[in-house]
């Protein structure tokens, strides 16, 4: 069940309850998206540094080949003077493609780790703040449950006294008729009368 999933009657009367939960659905859901957002991140960038391997590789093979093809046209010289140049130039070239290649592959994996480490650091932010979260949810729950219990025992400590036996005051206690009567106060406690002048 979801950070929200209890029951819907328990906060629907209190309208500074629905406002703590509405806040921190809000947050939830922030911190959920943002989270989704850095892993969407993170696989296009796990993606792109998975090609740049592949890419690297490839240019590593044409560096291979163009050095290969050097020593063959470098002892055909004196035939094709003209293709052994062209197989030198053709080599510096893969050369400085596998150096920028190497770069690039270097600089993704650096991002990738940067990435990998923030995508953790959200997701234990985000669980400290489901747990605040969680807690504060379960304090005004019970906050609440206490007070509508003491209200609950206060009135039934007035109707077991009966017509006449006492009333309530302007101070929310409850007041006994008569001297020497037991009356319950707003937290449900029995207190004399001598107890209330």
């Amino acid at each position: 069940m979801g950070l929200f999933g209890g029951s819907k009657s328990s906060t629907s009367e209190d309208p500074e309850i629905r406002q703590v939960e509405k806040m921190l659905a809000t947050e939830t859901k922030n911190d959920q998206k943002n989270l989704d957002h850095a892993l969407k991140d993170l696989a296009k960038l796990d993606k792109s540094h998975e090609k740049s391997i592949k890419v690297a590789d490839k240019a590593q093979h044409t560096l291979d080949k163009a050095v290969k093809n050097e020593h063959k046209t470098a002892k055909e010289l004196n035939q094709a003077e003209h293709k052994h140049d062209n197989a030198i130039s053709t080599q510096r070239n893969a050369t400085k493609d596998l150096e920028l290649k190497r770069q690039h592959e270097g600089r993704l994996e650096q991002d990738l780790q940067q990435r990998k480490a923030s995508v953790d650091e959200l997701q234990q932010h985000k669980a400290a703040n489901d747990a605040i979260r969680e807690s504060k949810l379960a304090q005004i729950h019970q906050q609440a449950a206490e007070r509508a219990s003491a209200g609950s025992r206060a009135g039934s400590m007035d109707l077991s006294n009966g017509p006449g036996a006492g009333g309530v005051g302007a101070n929310g206690a409850a007041q006994a008729a008569g001297t020497g009567t037991t009356a319950v106060d707003a937290n449900g406690t029995a207190v004399g009368a001598g107890d209330r002048a």
